[in-house]
């Protein structure tokens, strides 16, 4: 047991930053959407909660592994098939919060551009 709770402890060391980055967007976004925020904050908050929990996912996969070929007796074959259910689960997570992060930000400046009335970005002849 302690062979696993020190390769979570690793892990959870390494994804540290990423966790508070994570935590940190979540907590400014819902602030956002709590002083009156529109889609975009709602998907701002959607898409950085799945960031968050695409990185929680993150932490116990390596000791996946290990107790997936040492407890269970797995052979590697079908270690690397539970394994890549468990990573494609956790890459279409990340997808879909990258998805969300990309359209709020869409949404957001696209309303920007109408409110003002110019595109910053484009040339006008």
């Amino acid at each position: 047991m302690e062979m696993y709770s020190q390769v979570v402890i690793g892990r959870l060391l390494f994804l540290v930053p990423s966790l508070v980055g994570w935590i940190v967007a979540v907590v400014l976004a819902a602030i956002m959407l709590k002083r009156g925020g529109a889609r975009a904050e709602r998907f701002l908050v959607i898409g950085a909660s799945l960031m968050l929990l695409g990185s929680f996912l993150d932490i116990p996969t390596p000791a996946l592994s290990m107790w997936l070929s040492v407890a269970r007796g797995m052979t590697n074959v079908e270690a690397a098939s539970v394994l890549s259910v468990f990573g494609l689960v956790r890459g279409c997570i990340g997808l879909a919060g990258i998805i969300c992060l990309v359209y709020a930000f869409w949404v957001k400046f696209k309303r920007h551009e109408s409110v003002t009335g110019r595109n910053d970005g484009e040339v006008q002849l």
